[in-house]
């Protein structure tokens, strides 16, 4: 009688948890992990920041020990003759280099959506301005 009992206590248990499990699959729905792409960032939009920013600060100062300190804007105006013609003096040499790797990152930075506004001047454009703003003041 007790092996009766017990049994039927085993199978009303299996029954009474079946059914309930049941219920909750029925009340609760499991969600899903959502496979979205995840758009990721491309990673080296400061590198390319920082190269415009080092590019930039070498031009100013070469120009600025040259030419502006002294206020030669004839003498500056000549040599960004000289640096547009990409003639091989040191000066344009290195000016031309610094230059040349500005473009290089900035391109790379605009074809990655890297944020560029403060860029689009480039240096020697920031370099005539300066000339341009010292002749005015003469």
């Amino acid at each position: 009688m007790y092996k009766i009992w017990r049994v039927c206590f085993f199978i009303s248990f299996l029954l009474f948890t079946g059914c309930s499990q049941k219920n909750l699959e029925k009340n609760v729905s499991i969600s899903k992990p959502k496979q979205e792409k995840e758009i990721k960032q491309y990673p080296y939009c400061k590198k390319h920041q920082s190269i415009m920013e080092f590019a930039t600060k070498y031009i100013d100062e070469e120009f600025e020990k040259a030419y502006l300190k002294e206020k030669d804007t004839v003498g500056a105006k000549a040599q960004i003759y000289l640096i547009e013609n990409n003639t091989q003096t040191v000066f344009a040499k290195n000016i031309n280099a610094a230059r040349k790797s500005y473009k290089t990152q900035f391109e790379l930075a605009k074809e990655n959506n890297c944020n560029i506004e403060d860029f689009k001047t480039f240096p020697l454009d920031k370099i005539k301005e300066k000339i341009q703003l010292i002749e005015e003041k003469k």
